[in-house]
């Protein structure tokens, strides 16, 4: 029961890794978004095939079957834990009558998705392109990112590592470097730097600036709500600042969500994951790409519709959508799409419709939600970031 029902997670033996922490924290394996759990809110050990649930110190508890957990707890077939405002229920696969296995099926990943993490996992501490990979700061559905350091200097990166999933196609991987590739030239602030990127021994990487923060989809769910106008409008004008320096390079971002939104010390932000970046159709290169388009993943609840249904001719106006998505997040808590397209077909895209932010938030002003409606708008559109940058300056109350 929650927002992510329907999903497992498999708790492997406790002698092939640690236990499997919970919470809202990227270092979690378990990440759950919810405003009740804590950043690090329990964790789950399997200890020979018997599997046990801790709390951590959690600001609302952890319950075994509607009974607090006080101490290191076992569970049963069946038993449910409660966190926050999600149940999760014990599995463990039948192979026998009263047969207990080694793993976990029910609360975890599928087997092959943790075999890929767990290989990913085995090169922390190693020497790899030229860096010391020290733990991972952050496990995504098709990548990891490491925390790293130069040997000779001690300066601190960060590595992306592409998982070895049988999903992940020549396409996938191709795009991943290219991505990198292009970024590479995307010097601002309010973007993570990219240094490089390539094939190490079978692995694709690439090595970034090292930023310490928490993303924007975090920022809001640790907020309870919708952010203050003042800070809203603050991240934005950097978000857009990025967008249109990327524009003036000829490249496309198109991956503007809260999640790819790092939130820094003192206010700063930094655009990250670059996977999908790629050169404006004009450009000559854009023709090597057009071929790799017809599978990228995006978020539709942020995605504008043709980069959903055409992501091949998906220009600039992309970000700009995407731009005007993230605010109405930002300013009412909530994504202005379902995950789900309205036909279920990729050409729904273009028949969703969203609620006025101030019919969600009556703070936010009638000038700025017309900014977002015109930012994704399907035919009238801001041409840049740059001038939906004035125009939201311009609507801002005096």
């Amino acid at each position: 029961m929650g927002t992510q029902i329907g999903r497992e997670y498999e708790i492997p033996p406790s002698d092939e890794r640690e236990a499997m922490w919970l919470g809202k924290d990227a270092f979690c394996q378990i990440q759950i978004f919810d405003p009740q759990l804590s950043r690090r809110h329990c964790a789950f050990i399997n200890e020979n095939g018997r599997l046990f649930v801790e709390d951590m110190g959690s600001k609302n508890g952890t319950r075994a079957n509607n009974q607090i957990v006080t101490e290191k707890v076992e569970l049963n077939h069946d038993d449910i834990v409660t966190v926050g405002s999600h149940q999760l229920r014990a599995i463990f696969p039948a192979t026998g009558p009263g047969t207990r296995t080694e793993g976990l099926a029910g609360l975890g990943k599928t087997e092959e998705e943790h075999e890929a993490y767990r290989k990913v996992l085995a090169l922390s501490g190693t020497e790899f392109a030229g860096y010391r990979l020290g733990e991972i700061i952050f496990n995504g559905d098709t990548s990891v990112v490491f925390h790293a350091e130069d040997p000779k200097t001690g300066n601190a990166f960060a590595i992306k590592i592409l998982k070895p999933l049988a999903e992940l196609t020549i396409e996938d991987q191709n795009r991943f470097i290219r991505g990198a590739k292009h970024s590479a030239v995307l010097r601002h602030p309010n973007f993570v730097r990219v240094y490089k990127g390539g094939r190490v021994e079978g692995w694709y990487f690439i090595a970034m600036e090292y930023v310490e923060g928490t993303n924007l989809l975090e920022r809001v769910e640790a907020n309870g709500g919708p952010l203050e106008l003042d800070e809203a409008v603050s991240i934005m004008r950097q978000v857009l600042g990025a967008l249109q320096h990327a524009y003036e390079r000829e490249l496309v971002y198109r991956a503007v969500r809260p999640d790819n939104v790092l939130i820094c010390e003192g206010l700063k932000v930094k655009l990250t994951d670059f996977d999908l970046v790629k050169p404006l159709s004009g450009r000559q290169e854009a023709q090597v790409t057009r071929v790799m388009d017809g599978s990228i993943r995006v978020a539709p609840e942020f995605a504008a519709p043709e980069l959903i249904a055409y992501p091949v001719v998906a220009d600039h106006k992309a970000d700009v959508f995407g731009a005007g998505a993230v605010l109405y997040f930002m300013l009412t808590a909530r994504a202005p799409f379902s995950k789900e397209l309205p036909t279920g077909k990729l050409t729904g895209a273009f028949d969703r419709a969203f609620r006025s932010p101030d019919a969600l938030n009556p703070a936010v002003p009638k000038a700025l939600c017309d900014v977002i409606a015109r930012a994704m708008s399907d035919y009238e559109r801001y041409n840049t970031a740059g001038e939906m940058l004035e125009a939201l300056e311009g609507a801002l109350p005096k």
